[in-house]
């Protein structure tokens, strides 16, 4: 018997990197999962791999966030588990930032974020015998602190991490728990990606980066993935609005 069986799971940017990982861990605790993202093609792919349904998805767009939800319900009559994971990277000085740009990273990473937390709360307060439920959104620990070149996604994130306190304290007597989890330096595909364009250079760019790190290495998707099941799951049933930190000790300090 799985963790969250018979729970109905909605992860959005599920493709591939953090939400694979989520989707890969509920999917094998028990859970029916949505898994939506706007890349039709790795999200299908990813989602039969793995046992779940696919649903194309912008997170940007309201009217897709209450197909998405309207559709979960009608299929399963409930919504248990929010993880609000689609998001993109960017890195720029704040004077170079254009406000395109700025706006396009809030659109995806915060605005994302609160229309999956606005549809997601209406849905669970609707759940059979005041069940409740449990959202997730995935920070950063550039939520926690500044960054250089980090105007655009640090706002970003920060936004997601008090948003997420919003939500908890809002829907605490409706046993809607909501819960931010803030990732440090992780091998996901878009790290790996730029470490391999580094070329000859890549592995020292991995090993002095990791040489900060005072658990000596990067994290990698499955760890993301353990966080999303505990948090989704009864054991964590006493926890909400809490900032959950996975990076190796990375906010702690140097380890010298």
């Amino acid at each position: 018997m799985g963790r969250i069986d018979r729970k109905v799971a909605i992860v959005t940017g599920g493709a591939q990197g953090l939400g694979e990982a989520a989707v890969k861990r509920l999917t094998a605790e028990g859970a029916q999962v949505i898994l939506s993202d706007s890349n039709s093609e790795t999200g299908a792919a990813t989602a039969s791999k793995l046992g779940a349904k696919y649903y194309e998805h912008d997170v940007r767009n309201e009217d897709q966030w209450e197909a998405l939800v309207t559709d979960t319900w009608d299929t399963f009559g409930r919504l248990d588990i929010l993880v609000n994971n689609a998001g993109i990277f960017t890195s720029c000085p704040v004077d170079e930032t254009s406000l395109e740009e700025f706006r396009h990273v809030l659109d995806i990473n915060l605005t994302g974020c609160f229309l999956g937390c606005k549809h997601g709360v209406r849905a669970m307060k609707k759940n059979p015998d005041g069940a409740g439920g449990s959202i997730i959104n995935l920070s950063s620990v550039t939520g926690l602190r500044g960054q250089i070149g980090g105007a655009a996604y640090t706002s970003s994130k920060g936004g997601v991490r008090l948003l997420t306190k919003t939500v908890a304290i809002e829907n605490a007597a409706h046993q809607i728990r909501c819960n931010s989890i803030h990732p440090g330096t992780m091998l996901t595909p878009m790290l790996q990606g730029l470490l391999e364009a580094a070329g000859d250079q890549g592995p020292a760019i991995q090993a002095r980066m990791e040489s900060q790190l005072p658990l000596g290495r990067a994290g990698e998707a499955r760890d993301v993935g353990d966080m999303v099941l505990f948090l989704a799951s009864s054991e964590s049933r006493y926890i909400t609005g809490a900032e959950m930190v996975v990076d190796g000790g990375m906010t702690v300090g140097l380890p010298f």
